[in-house]
């Protein structure tokens, strides 16, 4: 029973890898479940045995791109020796490495989703179960740590989820990650509404591409680092 079931999820995996390459190179609408089926090599009842649509395997690629992101992120908020401006960044950090090589993926699914409004519903449901609570978990020990100044973690984590995860829906999208310029101004702005919202002083925020923020920063005076 047990072998049987390790061979449907990985065979569910496998039509989900392949169905993502597919729509990367096809599009999503002019994916079609034959075109799964050919480049899989199974059946028809193979692949209606696992999914039911072809919209059911773009769900099912969503939630596993959420499943490895709480994989990867929780144990940093098991860590008990962290505190919380640590785990925030590491959070971060981990969290941007695990998106860079998908960077293309998340760019089409935002546009499937401004076409589909219950998939995006989907979307931001998965994004508020598998990531806002440990991302509120950070918040809360942060406020108890005198750093963060938020009365209400869980809901604070969703806003700032929101802000970081619509950046694909952002019509600058394709600027802010081709234009290093931009790329930078966008960072820095990031860590001024992270830091704002938080309550703390924008200095004691880390986010990605810090490195870079930070000599754009020096160049521009270090304004933005006041107390």
């Amino acid at each position: 029973m047990a072998k049987t079931a390790k061979h449907y999820n990985t065979k569910k995996n496998e039509l989900v890898d392949i169905a993502e390459k597919l729509f990367l190179e096809k599009g999503h609408e002019e994916t079609s479940i034959e075109d799964i089926l050919n480049a899989s090599k199974i059946s028809k009842g193979g692949f209606y045995h696992c999914f039911k649509s072809k919209k059911e395997v773009l769900t099912e690629s969503i939630n596993s791109l959420m499943e490895t992101s709480l994989a990867e992120l929780e144990p940093i908020i098991e860590d008990h020796e962290a505190d919380a401006l640590e785990k925030l960044r590491l959070f971060m950090k981990r969290k941007e490495a695990f998106q860079q090589p998908k960077k293309e993926y998340a760019r089409f699914l935002s546009m499937v989703m401004k076409s589909d409004f219950t998939l995006h519903k989907y979307y931001l449901a998965l994004e508020q179960k598998y990531v806002a609570p440990p991302l509120a978990r950070i918040i809360e020990q942060g406020t108890k740590e005198g750093v963060f100044h938020v009365q209400y973690p869980l809901e604070t984590a969703d806003i700032l989820l929101r802000v970081v995860t619509s950046l694909p829906q952002s019509s600058f999208f394709g600027e802010y990650m081709e234009n290093e310029v931009k790329h930078q101004n966008y960072s820095i702005s990031l860590r001024e509404v992270f830091a704002r919202v938080l309550g703390t002083e924008i200095s004691k925020i880390w986010l990605p591409d810090d490195e870079n923020s930070a000599k754009t920063l020096t160049k521009q005076g270090g304004g933005l680092y006041g107390k």
